[in-house]
């Protein structure tokens, strides 16, 4: 029998869920060490509307790579503990438009601290051009599947 881990593609998908997985894991439990009760898909949308805030919710679910049910569920739970507010969209009152509420806010500003800090201690070790060109790749494998 062939050796599943000396199939390229198997590992690269193998080795960047485990990743992915490694640092879902380190920021759950750095949140919950902190005190926040932000989950990390949550801050992701936290950080996406502290750039752009207002968007419709199709804009967010593509801006995060989510797909509408997911967004539904983060956004419910999200509105329930007032992170963020739905308001109808005037030019389209078939749509809402999300926003950062104050609470929000400071999830996002005192989460995004210890994202960073997460962040260093993954990246640590790296040289910035390996960083950009994991990225780059990852991005390529994205494209060719959606």
């Amino acid at each position: 029998m062939e050796n599943l881990m000396d199939d390229t593609g198997l590992l690269v998908s193998v080795i960047s869920g485990k990743a992915t997985t490694a640092i879902t894991r380190k920021l759950y439990r750095d949140f919950r060490a902190h005190g926040l009760s932000v989950t990390p898909e949550q801050w992701v949308v936290l950080q996406v509307l502290f750039v752009k805030d207002g968007i419709s919710q199709q804009e967010l679910a593509t801006m995060t790579y989510k797909d509408k049910p997911s967004m539904t569920r983060i956004l419910d739970n999200m509105e329930k503990r007032t992170l963020i507010a739905r308001l109808v969209d005037h030019s389209d009152k078939r749509s809402n438009l999300i926003h950062l509420t104050k609470q929000g806010l400071q999830q996002y500003q005192q989460a995004r601290t210890i994202v960073v800090a997460a962040m260093k201690e993954a990246l640590r070790d790296l040289k910035e051009s390996d960083i950009q060109q994991a990225l780059t790749t990852l991005k390529k494998i994205y494209k060719n599947l959606v």
